[in-house]
């Protein structure tokens, strides 16, 4: 069935996308100018080894079996297996066409081809513009070298290599082995035990079996990788990027490298952890456990009762945003670090302490768990109810009317718009308002203190109290 690949928001089918275009060949290979075009359709039955070369307007087709010149093409004088091709202006492409066979197509012009090798265990070379290569059955060899490609491997196990630019590379059916190289590339597999590699630049691994029965491979090489390949999964999956072949779905022996920086779940309830290096890691729906582990990491839930862990290093956790559909009780923990939990795309009123106690926040209804081992804290735009606990907090009210508590420790508290109510508690704390147009009127009590005071930035119209210096 079609597969679908998510390419910057945009979703392709990729039987549409890749699908070479049926050509018919002729007893003897043809080829023929079709306007700033030039069309190599090779014999069927033959073995062909095709280079293609340009000087100028003029682009000679050379093939170790005879070619037949058509529109726009001369005989080279005493060679059968090479014509001369014309264009009235500056070619712009080259395309050519085999059939079966194991045959060979070498791209020398300079310009992007567009290439089919038809069945048959096939190679196919691009050239330092955009290419389209498709290997189609068989096992065949794919270079697309410099400029961005789209590179198809068709049925068979097939050896993709992308080169150094922004390429589009699916391995399709069969044991692949696909490298993106240089470049934002965006690569895939199919059905059967792929190894996709993404290589140097900011890649996006994808579009895979869907239903989790081939044992891939997912490297990401440098900068950071996102891994998407299990997205549209029909099942759920457990994954970590330990570089131990136990990820994907049950009975599924993939194995995600630790080069892989950003993961993607399914809808279902999938256990995603991340590594030693900072990891995004995005649960989608489904009640999902995310596990940060080492390096400062994101852990996005999603819609659903999720747990989410940071593990050790500065991480950021968002259970749910309304915007993606109903509100459910996550269980967010810090772990070690300074961590901060984000309700910032609430409309409606939340009320959010960091004590660790169960069930008590989010927005009314909802039954979150916040861990005691969560330094920082977002509120939304509804007027909120925010506390901190013992250690040193910085809380943020953004918009509404809200109530901050620091609790002890030494606080940073803002409130942003609205009419806030700021209390610092225990500790020396520093307390900002932040209307800096001066139109709302904001409390700012500093609470008890140890010797050193509270420390309050009032603007116009504030009522400030309990605060040993103002700003």
């Amino acid at each position: 069935m079609p597969r679908v690949i998510a390419i910057s928001g945009i979703a392709l089918v990729t039987l549409g996308l890749f699908a070479a275009p049926a050509q018919a060949a002729a007893a003897i290979g043809v080829a023929t100018v079709t306007g700033t075009k030039v069309v190599y359709k090779a014999a069927k039955g033959k073995q062909n080894k095709v280079v293609v070369t340009r000087s100028g307007n003029t682009i000679t087709v050379d093939d170790k079996v005879a070619v037949k010149p058509g529109k726009g093409c001369k005989k080279v004088s005493g060679d059968k297996t090479r014509v001369r091709c014309t264009t009235s202006k500056t070619p712009t492409r080259v395309k050519v066409y085999t059939y079966d066979r194991n045959d060979s197509i070498v791209n020398k012009t300079g310009l992007g081809m567009t290439a089919d090798a038809g069945s048959g265990n096939d190679s196919i070379t691009g050239g330092p513009r955009g290419d389209t290569l498709y290997g189609n059955t068989g096992k065949d060899k794919i270079w697309g070298l410099a400029g961005k490609d789209y590179l198809y491997g068709g049925t068979g196990g097939d050896w993709i290599s992308g080169g150094d630019s922004d390429d589009v590379i699916d391995g399709d059916t069969g044991n692949d082995v696909v490298y993106g190289n240089n470049g934002h590339d965006y690569v895939g597999g199919g059905v059967g035990n792929d190894r996709l590699s993404g290589g140097a630049g900011v890649d996006y691994i994808g579009w895979t079996d869907y239903e989790g029965t081939g044992n891939d491979v997912f490297s990401g090489g440098s900068d950071e990788d996102t891994l998407n390949a299990y997205r549209y999964y029909e099942h759920a999956v457990r994954v970590d990027t330990d570089g131990v072949a136990d990820d994907g779905a049950s009975g599924e022996k993939d194995n995600v490298k630790n080069d892989i920086e950003i993961i993607y779940g399914t809808d279902k309830n999938d256990r995603i952890s991340g590594g030693s290096q900072p990891n995004i890691l995005f649960g989608g729906k489904g009640n999902d456990v995310l596990y940060g582990l080492g390096g400062i990491d994101n852990l996005l839930g999603g819609p659903g009762a999720d747990v989410l862990d940071g593990g050790s290093g500065d991480d950021f956790l968002q259970g749910d945003d309304p915007n993606e559909g109903k509100v459910s009780a996550d269980v967010i923990r810090g772990g070690t670090g300074n961590d901060r939990v984000w309700y910032g795309s609430y409309t409606k009123p939340v009320t959010v302490d960091l004590d660790g106690a169960k069930g008590d926040d989010g927005q009314a209804g909802e039954g979150d768990t916040v861990g005691s081992d969560v330094e920082n804290l977002a509120g939304g735009d509804g007027s909120d109810r925010l506390t901190g606990n013992g250690a040193a907090n910085v809380i943020w009210g953004n918009d509404g009317n809200d109530v901050i508590r620091g609790g002890g420790g030494n606080d940073e508290l803002i409130g942003n718009n609205g009419r806030d109510s700021i209390y610092g508690d225990a500790g020396d704390d520093l307390l900002d308002g932040q209307d800096y147009n001066g139109n709302e009127v904001d409390r700012l009590d500093g609470g008890a203190n140890s010797p050193v005071g509270d420390r309050c930035r009032q603007v116009t119209g504030d009522i400030v109290v309990s605060c040993e210096s103002t700003l």
